[in-house]
């Protein structure tokens, strides 16, 4: 239910291509993909938002929703977020925050703001949420905006995984004042999402990602990209190294495995290679 393609989604329709392109970095690999067709090309997606694509079509709706090819099981019910976090690229390519009128029903729900909409708004979207065995919030709930009568509502629903953001180290206490919320409603399964890399040094990552962890939930590290990065994972900041940084974010993402080992003992390649062959590379 939760695993995307994360990477470039592209169908033919006749004789024209269509690329989704959700990543910056991906931009060469869809330009050299079009350029291999004979034919018109569309291309869409988050990465042509931020950048543009001179060598394709790009307002040009898609016939097909493109959501569908890159995660069936996801949808939106509602579009931008009324923050304007400088790290974020939504603001740009959602622009300003608004509920949709109707959506398609599916059990990932990837608003990227969605308690900043009306209670009636959330009702609905628990209404369309009452088939699905399972539900997972992937984008993050914006843990300052959690109230009673969100989880009273959500407590309708089967089962249930909340998933908040600790992007700053001031975003911690809200993240576990509604983790407690939504523990004394009955809630189990929670993730929370930790940006690593931005306006932030390595040991007050350490600090947040452990501050998290000591709610008892793991915590995901999420390595910060420039909004315009042309390679995965090549932005180092200042006060970071490029060790230190695969060291963090491989050792949190992988908790699974390695929660018996101290963050303190743990060496990037000495615990890594076996599981990234058997599990393949997750850094994020």
């Amino acid at each position: 239910m939760t695993t995307w393609r994360k990477g470039i989604a592209e169908w033919t329709i006749g004789d024209t291509l269509y690329l989704s392109v959700p990543f910056t970095w991906l931009l060469e690999e869809a330009q050299q993909r079009a350029s291999l067709h004979r034919g018109r090309v569309v291309a869409g997606g988050p990465a042509v938002s931020l950048c543009g694509a001179p060598w394709a079509i790009t307002d040009e709706p898609s016939p097909i929703e493109p959501l569908l090819l890159h995660n069936p099981c996801a949808t939106f019910t509602t579009r931008g977020c009324p923050n304007a976090c400088a790290f974020c690229a939504v603001p740009r390519i959602e622009g300003e925050f608004r509920e949709l009128t109707t959506w398609r029903p599916a059990p990932v729900i990837c608003d990227n703001n969605l308690l900043a909409a009306s209670r009636a708004h959330f009702e609905r979207v628990v209404d369309s949420l009452r088939p699905f065995r399972a539900v997972d919030f992937n984008q993050g709930l914006e843990a300052r905006l959690l109230r009673p009568w969100h989880l009273d509502l959500l407590r309708q629903l089967r089962v249930v995984k909340l998933r908040f953001a600790a992007d700053t180290e001031a975003d911690v206490q809200p993240v576990s004042d509604a983790i407690a919320m939504a523990r004394r409603h009955g809630f189990r399964e929670f993730g929370v999402y930790c940006l690593v890399g931005w306006q932030d040094t390595p040991a007050s990552a350490i600090a947040r990602l452990e501050a998290i962890r000591a709610l008892g939930v793991r915590p995901t590290p999420m390595r910060y990209q420039p909004l315009d990065a042309t390679a995965r994972n090549a932005y180092v900041p200042a006060g970071w190294t490029v060790t230190e940084l695969r060291r963090i974010t491989r050792y949190y993402s992988r908790l699974c495995w390695l929660e018996h080992i101290p963050f303190a003992d743990y060496e990037v390649g000495e615990h890594s290679s076996q599981m990234e062959m058997m599990f393949g590379d997750r850094e994020r």
